[in-house]
């Protein structure tokens, strides 16, 4: 097959003149550079959690026991064990498997509607049924019902897929650590989420190429990573007062994180997003609205990247500055926290260039520790 074909499956409901089948077109045929990260967050701390060896041992059973041979050697060749022990360095090993069924459970669950080989890719329906389905599912698991999860009757009905059903002793799990205020934290984070991946579905079928400020409205909530975020204080058994957890600065420290995050990834992940004909992402987008090539798209997100690092490193010091007046007590804790939204930043650029998901592993680094992607062929 050629290095730029683009094909569909017959039922795609698409429209025929849709931009991406240019931009995917545009892509395949280009080689790019990506540049080394790494000077970016040279000023931020990085570990790995010393019990790798047994959650990767752990998590594999996992992935072993809730899907198929194919999908599992695939996840198994992706080594969340990995991400996840970078994400939460120094979390005792009983609360990081927790963590890391939940972050295996974000990524499959998000495949379920987001690759378009998946039966609800197509189906707008099908997939607001399985949003709601989860949604009130793991409302149900964590105790914090409401009259639409009670109309399921999870009590006497098992949810329809696996994937939804597995959740139910993670959800145990943070119900006995968290509080409820915590724990509609954690809510809140997955409704925000689904609500992002669902606009961006809707984008997608009717053919519509958001802009990038379009896309960032919708990926901060679909990139999951409040969702994980909302998971730090049960790793580290932290309980932090409301008023901190509430705070504008505290809320600037997630945003910045959640956006560092989403952009680093749409590099990274260019190469495979490409080879799957997924172009939903900044590098396309900037390409398509602003008429710039790949290599220019990919130089205008890293700047953006650097904008970005310094006003979370203000807002963190803001942050504590204030806590540090307010209630000097409390800065230990919330140094933690906010050390802990710096981890998953290094980490996942350590993943990234290791794991096979993005497909990054096995090509060369030059002097800089740069990458060179050439055409992509599928």
């Amino acid at each position: 097959m050629s290095a730029v074909a683009v094909q569909r499956v017959p039922n795609d409901p698409r429209p025929a003149n849709d931009p991406r089948i240019e931009i995917v077109k545009q892509l395949r045929a280009s080689s790019y550079y990506i540049p080394s990260f790494e000077p970016l967050f040279k000023e931020w701390p990085n570990a790995i959690n010393p019990h790798y060896p047994q959650l990767k041992v752990s998590l594999d059973a996992r992935i072993h026991k809730l899907y198929s041979p194919e999908k599992a050697a695939e996840l198994i060749r992706g080594d969340y064990g990995l991400f996840v022990c970078q994400w939460w360095p120094h979390v005792p090993l009983e609360r990081l498997e927790t963590c890391a069924g939940w972050v295996l459970w974000l990524f499959t669950w998000d495949d379920e509607i987001d690759q378009s080989t998946s039966d609800l890719y197509f189906s707008l329906s099908d997939s607001n049924n399985f949003r709601d389905e989860s949604y009130h599912f793991i409302r149900y698991c964590l105790g914090v019902p409401t009259e639409e999860t009670d109309k399921w009757e999870f009590e006497k009905n098992t949810p329809t897929r696996p994937i939804i059903h597995c959740v139910e002793e993670l959800g145990e799990k943070l119900k006995q650590a968290y509080n409820r205020d915590q724990l509609m934290v954690f809510i809140d984070a997955l409704g925000y989420y689904m609500s992002g991946q669902q606009e961006e579905q809707v984008l997608k079928l009717k053919g519509v190429v958001p802009t990038p400020e379009q896309y960032l409205q919708n990926r901060l909530g679909a990139g999951g990573v409040d969702f994980c975020l909302a998971l730090n204080e049960y790793a580290d058994g932290q309980c932090i007062p409301r008023w901190i957890m509430d705070h504008e600065q505290m809320k600037a420290v997630w945003h910045e994180t959640s956006l560092n995050m989403c952009l680093f990834n749409d590099v990274m992940s260019l190469r495979k997003e490409i080879k799957h004909g997924e172009v939903d992402s900044m590098v396309p987008l900037l390409m398509y609205h602003r008429a710039l090539t790949v290599q220019e798209a990919i130089a205008d997100t890293w700047m953006e990247m650097q904008s970005n690092v310094h006003r979370l490193d203000k807002a963190a010091d803001t942050l504590l500055q204030m806590v540090r007046e307010r209630e000097p007590e409390r800065c230990k804790d919330v140094d933690k926290f906010v050390t802990g939204c710096l981890y998953p930043l290094t980490g996942h650029l350590k993943w990234s260039l290791t794991s096979r998901r993005y497909g990054l592993a096995d090509l060369p680094r030059d002097e800089h520790g740069g990458i060179r992607v050439g055409p992509t062929v599928v």
